[in-house]
């Protein structure tokens, strides 16, 4: 019953606040219905499209949790931290090694000049 109460109170406060708008809407729905149906139609469109984002929002944050959570076991996640036996390799020792790049061409040509190998020589 309150809730009944506090819609009635803010139906109130609105026309209080916004006589003209209030009389426009009156008018538009005594002289044009059609107009004022199509305009109520159209509010309420507005209404529970706004009401809807927060729902689907809460549905998809729900779902993308149990995907993560069905990630985490598939990977041996225990819940107080990972369980290396499940994740253990049975091939251990095991040696795999993978390119990760094709090798730099060399930037300077070969007849660029000569290397000297020199050393350095500490003077008194």
């Amino acid at each position: 019953m309150n809730w009944l109460l506090a819609i009635i109170d803010s139906l109130v406060e609105f026309v209080r606040r916004n006589p003209l708008t209030c009389m426009l809407l009156v008018m538009i729905a005594v002289f044009a219905p059609s107009a004022f149906g199509a305009v109520l139609v159209g509010v309420a469109i507005v209404v529970l499209l706004l009401l809807a984002i927060p729902i689907i929002g809460i549905f998809k944050l729900r779902r993308i949790s149990r995907k993560m959570e069905e990630q985490a076991r598939e990977q041996g996640f225990n819940g107080q931290g990972f369980n290396h036996q499940k994740t253990r390799r049975s091939d251990e020792g095991e040696v795999k090694v993978y390119a990760t790049e094709d090798a730099v061409e060399k930037r300077v040509s070969d007849n660029v000049g000569e290397y000297v190998d020199f050393e350095e020589v500490k003077g008194k």
